[in-house]
């Protein structure tokens, strides 16, 4: 779980820009903070829409960072990087079964991966993409905007579970109203087949919804991810 302790403060989007700021409106005064996400984040960008964020700690270029926004669909959590911070936090043994936490951020070859997981002496790895972009009857798709390093991920996962490694792929719909996930193929078909490929090879493939508050954030039941 990840716990704000009432940390968070409220506020009204003005607009983003430059892909790493948003201004917001708090009591009439301005703010600019950092915003912790590079993708399109289709649909949250809507100026008044309550948000939240929180101070940084010291030494950062901005002081405040964004963190949450309210829509007509739900709240959803725009910084990307809380999906990794939930996962490495959460048991994930109840879906992947005797597993335990060994590190984020497993260094492979060349290339770096989210999670390694260890049942027994065996690593197990994990990559995870924050789902945020909600369309119509609850539908979480991914990506926002076409992703050429998801799909390196993919591959990577699919070359990895072909040597026998154990690998798998985990969608977390950072997003109150997402009940369903699946990749987005009209904008990013290439993601999609690289989904099927990494299937086909033997790459685990789940998908998670999430409780978001001002308070925190917690992993929630496992939902449907549709692949084909």
């Amino acid at each position: 779980m990840i716990n704000y302790h009432d940390a968070l403060i409220e506020g009204r989007l003005i607009g983003r820009y430059k892909r790493f700021f948003v201004d917001i409106d708090v009591g009439g005064e301005t703010i600019t903070a950092h915003c912790a996400n590079t993708g399109r984040m289709t649909g949250l960008l809507y100026e008044g829409s309550r948000v939240w964020f929180r101070r940084q700690p010291p030494g950062r270029k901005l002081e405040f960072s964004w963190e949450l926004v309210e829509v007509n669909t739900g709240l959803a959590c725009i910084n990307t990087s809380r999906a990794n911070e939930l996962l490495a936090s959460t048991d994930l043994s109840p879906w992947i079964p005797d597993v335990v936490f060994v590190r984020r951020e497993p260094t492979v070859g060349r290339h770096r991966l989210d999670l390694q997981l260890n049942r027994g002496d065996r690593p197990v790895y994990v990559e995870i993409k924050s789902v945020t972009l909600c369309e119509d009857e609850y539908l979480g798709l991914f990506p926002d905007a076409p992703s050429q390093r998801a799909i390196q991920h993919l591959n990577l996962l699919a070359d990895m579970a072909t040597i026998g490694l154990e690998t798998h792929l985990i969608f977390v719909a950072m997003h109150t109203g997402i009940r369903r996930v699946a990749p987005h193929r009209v904008l990013d078909p290439a993601f999609s087949d690289a989904c099927l490929r990494a299937r086909d090879a033997g790459v685990g493939m789940h998908a998670f919804g999430t409780e978001i508050t001002s308070r925190g954030i917690q992993l929630a039941d496992e939902i449907f991810l549709q692949l084909d």
